[in-house]
């Protein structure tokens, strides 16, 4: 604004003007507002001290609060992860391991032990769908159902009617689908087996399951194929007649 006496540059909160000396009237009302303004920032500072000052203990367990949720946080997701962590340690182990892993397979195939194979492989987190070990995925896949066949039919014969886990029926169950599964996936994969450079081992599981389930429940080849032409119902049924000894 200008001083309305010599007509120089005066600022808004001016009193007098520099240059003719005159006392500034027409922004009083402006300087009013200032100290009002002024006085009342004072005071809202000196408040928020105060406020401040009074809460900095709960700001500071606040801040406790929250420190100890976050460690609780990661602790439930290192726990609830562990076994992925501890997984992909013994995977990358293998990779590393690859040669001494790989004759140590190696003599279990040519010992014609397919369950230590399969249990040597889990125990170590081998990931057989990816290098290096990605030419074993349909052997360990085999290997794996052949497993289970043998685990399911030893139980429900060492055991019968005294079944360990939850009742006869409830292994025979599992001992029909245990059986099921290895001679499903072998018809199934069959072209791909033939091709496969570890056909001989996943032939031989084949012969070996045969031999199972000849031996422990009467099924030869005639047998095995008329039992796998039934229905669910009454494979089950003949495996109850079979191991129950009804």
């Amino acid at each position: 604004m200008k001083c309305i006496s010599c007509g120089a540059e005066i600022g808004l909160t001016d009193k007098v003007c520099a240059h003719c000396g005159r006392v500034i009237t027409e922004n009083a009302g402006y300087r009013s507002n200032m100290d009002h303004y002024r006085a009342d920032s004072a005071g809202t500072k000196k408040k928020v001290r105060e406020i401040i000052a009074e809460n900095i203990p709960i700001v500071i367990s606040a801040g406790v609060m929250i420190l100890l949720l976050i460690a609780v946080g990661v602790v439930a997701y290192v726990k609830e992860n562990a076994y992925s962590f501890r997984e992909d340690a013994a995977r990358r182990e293998s990779v590393r391991q690859y040669g001494s892993y790989s004759a140590i397979m190696q003599d279990y195939l040519d010992a014609g032990d397919y369950t230590g194979f399969s249990a040597f492989e889990e125990c170590h987190s081998i990931a057989e769908w990816e290098e290096p070990y990605s030419d074993l995925k349909l052997l360990v896949d085999m290997a794996e159902d052949y497993t289970s066949l043998v685990s399911a039919v030893e139980e429900a014969v060492m055991f019968g009617p005294d079944a360990r886990r939850y009742d006869p029926e409830a292994d025979i169950s599992d001992c029909r689908r245990a059986i099921w599964n290895f001679y499903f996936e072998f018809e199934c994969n069959l072209s791909d087996i033939d091709a496969d450079p570890y056909r001989e081992y996943i032939y031989d599981m084949k012969a070996k399951a045969d031999t199972i389930l000849e031996v422990y429940l009467g099924l030869d080849e005639a047998g095995r194929n008329e039992y796998f032409a039934e229905s669910d119902i009454k494979q089950t049924a003949y495996l109850e007649e079979v191991l129950m000894h009804d």
